[in-house]
């Protein structure tokens, strides 16, 4: 049996996403540990994108080891700032300061897509690139803003659209569990991926690289 055949790459991608699926939740369960692990996942979707397939588990499991202190600490410090502005919101929320809550309720929702923005961004550029947190956290601000259309806004709508139907179905949240955050996390890549051709150079894989064009 050819593995050219449609219907058998097919079935190896998605036979692919499901298992990097259940590493992502496996390695996601200390819940501190969720950075790392989204980092290993872009690791094995951004080499897909570029290289192809194979080696799911010996990908993620490098890409877990080598990212996880950097990626950790990326986690950490996302957990701490959306939990101050979700105290602020609500602060705000309650309080009866008129205008000036209005006005302050208005400012925590713009650091907070703010964050969310750069926090896409940061885990794939830590899998992505090898340089000291402070570096790839500016980088992954940058990128945010400099590929915010299409690339940065595309992954918003992807991610947001998911976890929107996941609340309101039931079906929808078991195959998000079976597969789907993989899969999110792979049409991301490829938008992600394509940012980072802009600012990286590297050698076109085959005649027609829709990445780096010869």
């Amino acid at each position: 049996m050819s593995y050219d055949n449609p219907v058998i790459r097919f079935l190896n991608k998605l036979t692919d996403l499901i298992f990097l699926n259940f590493l992502f939740l496996v390695f996601s369960l200390p819940v501190v540990t969720m950075g790392a692990a989204l980092s290993a996942m872009y690791a094995v979707n951004l080499r897909s994108v570029r290289e192809g397939d194979g080696y799911v588990a010996k990908r993620f499991w490098k890409a877990f080891r080598e990212s996880f202190w950097q990626a950790t600490a990326a986690w950490l410090m996302v957990l701490l700032c959306a939990g101050i502005l979700f105290l602020d919101f609500r602060f705000w929320q309650a309080s009866e300061a008129g205008m000036t809550a209005k006005g302050m309720l208005l400012l925590s929702g713009g650091i907070a897509l703010i964050l969310w923005m750069i926090s896409l961004w940061v885990f794939p550029v830590i899998a992505k690139m090898r340089d000291p947190l402070k570096v790839q956290i500016t980088n992954a601000a940058k990128m945010a803003f400099a590929c915010f259309l299409p690339h940065t806004a595309v992954c918003m709508l992807l991610c947001a659209g998911a976890a929107y139907l996941a609340t309101i179905s039931v079906s929808f949240l078991m195959l998000m569990a079976i597969f789907g955050i993989a899969f999110i996390n792979w049409l991301c890549s490829f938008f992600i991926y394509k940012g980072f051709s802009k600012v990286m150079k590297e050698d076109p894989i085959e005649d027609e690289d829709y990445l780096y064009p010869q």
